[in-house]
């Protein structure tokens, strides 16, 4: 009898220990799913310059941002999205793609995220349309992406500096070259002009 009571009263705090540890187990696993993994994209090389203007909404909801990006250095130009209420959009689609660079889309941390990168000789304008679907039973939502692609600044002012130079060299040179030519020709036609007289 005793034994039997002993082993009653091991059953118990047997029991007790797995309702604690499974308690435990579900604390843990549940403040994991609360912990945000590192973005998988966050590691891209960004571009030197990248500005996007606020999502506008036409009256047919219609969605559109403007990008600033800076051409030649194979960054990326990010910015990320959600849905009304909140939340990333369930798929997506680039229709049509951009011409002169590389769409590509993800979702991370219950937002969607829109990532541009320029073709690396590409300066001036392009575009690109998502369509964005929120869920399954719900109409799919345009955004409309206007790109400028420029030249950093500091770029663009070196060249255009040393053009002129480069120019005025170009024109001296050639001066230069004919006279010498030009007198060397006359030199020439003299001289076989007098052995002719001979």
């Amino acid at each position: 009898m005793q034994q039997s009571g002993f082993l009653v009263r091991a059953g118990v705090v047997g029991a007790t220990l797995l309702a604690l540890g499974g308690c435990v187990g579900q604390q843990s696993r549940g403040s994991n799913a609360v912990e945000i993994p590192p973005n998988p994209f966050a590691n891209e090389k960004r571009a030197a310059q990248c500005e996007v203007s606020p999502v506008q909404t036409d009256a047919q909801g219609r969605m559109s941002v403007t990008m600033t990006v800076s051409a030649g250095d194979g960054g990326t130009c990010p910015f990320s999205i959600s849905k009304g209420g909140g939340g990333s959009y369930v798929s997506f689609g680039v229709v049509p793609p951009p011409e002169y660079g590389r769409a590509f889309l993800y979702n991370y941390n219950n937002r969607t995220y829109v990532e541009y990168t320029p073709a690396a000789d590409h300066k001036g304008e392009d575009s690109f349309s998502v369509e964005l679907i929120p869920a399954h039973a719900q109409p799919r939502r345009q955004l409309l992406v206007h790109i400028h692609v420029e030249q950093p600044a500091g770029v663009v002012a070196a060249p255009a500096a040393a053009e002129p130079e480069k120019k005025a060299s170009e024109t001296a040179a050639p001066a230069r070259k004919r006279v010498v030519h030009h007198t060397a020709s006359r030199a020439t036609h003299a001289a076989s002009h007098h052995t002719t007289t001979k």
